[in-house]
């Protein structure tokens, strides 16, 4: 019993009415089951729940079970296993997968070559690349070609 407890648990008082407490653990629970009500009729109703059981008669099967037991395993033993067949895949099983497959490869080519193709956006000259930085907004109405592009390229 640890002092942060009010109460023992009741696995205490039922190795106190079994006699598997050692001294100084008896004593104590003892001294508190002699101050504490509830302990006291719990270690009552085990007191004569031990009495109720040792009255009960001793019964002895008339059978042996281990023998039994014994005989059953070792027939379940020379019983032949069961031979596992490999399962066959059908076509109509592997046809999801396969489409699938097929797909996911084709959309990675094409999304893997429009990363290879748009990377020449990269080779232009700096002059095109500044080329969004205008003093023209994005949307902006020119009435010439060369009103909008003085630099004439």
């Amino acid at each position: 019993m640890s002092p942060a407890e009010k109460c023992p648990r009741t696995v205490a008082l039922s190795a106190l009415v079994d006699d598997e407490l050692v001294e100084p653990a008896r004593v104590a629970l003892d001294a508190h089951v002699a101050g504490c009500a509830i302990c006291a009729s719990v270690l009552a109703e085990f007191r004569q729940l031990r009495t109720s059981f040792a009255a009960l008669p001793d019964v002895a099967p008339g059978v042996d079970f281990a023998s039994l037991v014994e005989r059953r395993i070792a027939a379940a033993a020379d019983l032949p296993k069961p031979k596992l067949r490999a399962e066959r895949w059908r076509w109509w099983q592997v046809a999801p997968a396969a489409l699938g497959g097929a797909l996911s490869l084709s959309v990675g080519t094409y999304l893997g070559s429009a990363l290879v193709l748009g990377s020449q956006v990269m080779a232009q000259p700096e002059a095109l690349q500044m080329a969004a930085f205008t003093a023209n907004p994005p949307g902006a109405l020119c009435p010439a070609l060369q009103a909008c592009n003085p630099t004439r390229r």
